[in-house]
């Protein structure tokens, strides 16, 4: 029977589609997150490096470039649904408001398993997209930035799938309000 297997024994029981999806592995799929960005950098000809500190304090990685200049680095890793389609649900708003008013901060929003998808921010940006509560398309799908729950704490982004929100993503496209700058852009943390 689908998704009733209980892998190694686990006391919680959870299922094939349980692990797929990361629940319950939240701090394994943000570390994967973090590998996958930390890979990508690690490739571009004008980091010198790339370090991940010891302890968590908001700042998943830290970019030297070549040019000397330091660069922090908030990485946020999606679940995948069925429909293809990604949400970033865990964004503190406390988080962002502060790091926005810091020169070198960066929000790197990681998707797939493994992640191979990415939306590169400079955290001001981010925060402007939420605050002007921002709906258009990200590479031809609907992406909405939203208050998250609770309220006040948490901001959210939904990237639809392909098949999902059809009327509202031919509006998003009729707009021409896109954030496909931003998609695998790794030059903006230059």
């Amino acid at each position: 029977m689908k998704g009733s297997q209980n892998y190694g024994g686990n006391e919680r029981g959870m299922t094939e589609e349980d692990t797929l999806s990361g629940k319950g592995r939240s701090q394994q799929l943000g570390r994967m997150g973090e590998y996958a960005v930390m890979a990508q950098l690690l490739s571009k000809s004008w980091v010198a490096n790339v370090y991940s500190p010891a302890a968590d304090t908001g700042i998943d990685l830290v970019l030297l470039t070549k040019d000397g200049k330091l660069r922090m680095i908030q990485v946020k890793t999606s679940k995948i649904y069925e429909s293809d389609g990604t949400w970033f649900n865990n964004i503190s708003q406390t988080h962002l408001t502060k790091d926005s008013t810091q020169a070198g901060m960066f929000y790197v929003l990681a998707e797939g398993h493994p992640p191979g998808r990415f939306l590169v921010f400079p955290a001001r940006d981010l925060l402007e997209k939420f605050q002007n509560q921002f709906k258009g398309t990200c590479q031809g799908n609907l992406i909405e930035f939203v208050g998250g729950f609770p309220a006040g704490k948490k901001f959210q982004i939904r990237h639809w799938g392909p098949t999902e929100k059809r009327q509202q993503t031919i509006e998003a496209r009729t707009k021409s309000q896109s954030v496909d700058k931003y998609w695998n852009n790794w030059d903006l943390i230059k």
